[in-house]
């Protein structure tokens, strides 16, 4: 028998795991659910984006290192632990939302793709063969959310989250319309100075276009204090986790000679002029200066 194949029985079932993460969505129509989003940027990311916009220019490998130096030594600072302690969960800016973005088109030939067509930034420099037979891409963005645990009243149920019971990690993926409405939600609780937060979800209408309703549900309860600090590690993990899965959700990377075998021919065709330049999704930034103090 091959090394590579194992036999088990059903006591070994520990052996057989499943690879990546699936993507949330709702079953039937008035279903609610309460999720949060946990996957986030390093703060290390805000910083060295601040000061290469006050610079005006890149920075160098030397600027870069010499600030995440002193970003890791604030850090360990604030948690009062050595520097070579320090874990990506430590790192973590919590109120920056890490998101990730790309061109797509959707046609029941092919599926959800990836755009073809060569960008700088949004705008368009040499339109590929996608844009000409199904029309300007559009946006696909995904993040990681976590679907917490509820009761009978809809609230977050504690004692199953802690015991990590009925509670999932999904892959969100949003087209454009719906991430501006999820950065609405956002900042609106930012204005009420609630910068982290829980979102109630509502699927309004047939579970096949998932058209959802998206409210502020209360600050995060993962962030609360006397929350389990074990608890809220384990939920930060899980978003680092998972967030390698995200680019998965964003379009099947077909090559061009696949798309012209699948559409019969319509390399022919003429190309279009004109693409899409819509403005890739904008996330609320905010101010760093106190890690470099």
């Amino acid at each position: 028998m091959s090394d590579s194949v194992l036999e088990f029985g059903f006591e070994d079932t520990k052996l057989v795991q499943t690879n990546g993460i699936e993507q949330f969505k709702q079953s039937r129509s008035g279903e609610v659910s309460k999720i949060t989003v946990i996957s986030f940027k390093k703060l290390h990311d805000g910083v060295l984006a601040e000061q290469a916009r006050k610079k005006g220019a890149p920075l160098s490998e030397d600027e870069k290192a010499t600030l995440v130096a002193r970003i890791d030594a604030k850090i360990a600072e604030n948690l009062k632990k050595d520097v070579k302690e320090l874990t990506e969960v430590d790192r973590l800016d919590y109120k920056s939302p890490r998101f990730s973005m790309a061109f797509t088109h959707y046609d029941e030939s092919v599926g959800t793709i990836r755009c073809l067509s060569q960008r700088e930034g949004v705008n368009v420099v040499n339109p590929e063969v996608c844009c000409n037979k199904f029309g300007d891409a559009g946006q696909t963005i995904g993040t990681v959310v976590l679907q917490y645990p509820v009761d009978r009243d809809g609230s977050v149920d504690m004692d199953d989250l802690a015991k990590r019971k009925h509670t999932n990690v999904w892959v969100w993926k949003l087209p454009a319309k719906k991430f501006k409405k999820l950065e609405s939600t956002y900042r609106d609780a930012r204005n009420d100075n609630r910068p982290v937060i829980d979102l109630k979800v509502t699927l309004d209408g047939d579970p096949k276009y998932q058209k959802q309703l998206i409210e502020t549900a209360s600050s995060a309860v993962w962030l609360r204090d006397g929350f389990d600090p074990e608890v809220r590690r384990w939920i930060l993990d899980q978003g680092l986790r998972a967030h390698k899965y995200v680019q998965n959700c964003l379009g099947f990377e077909m090559k061009k000679a696949q798309l012209l075998e699948k559409l019969g021919g319509s390399s022919h065709e003429a190309l279009s002029s004109s693409e899409s330049s819509q403005a890739q999704p904008q996330l609320l930034t905010s101010t760093y200066d106190s890690l470099l103090s």
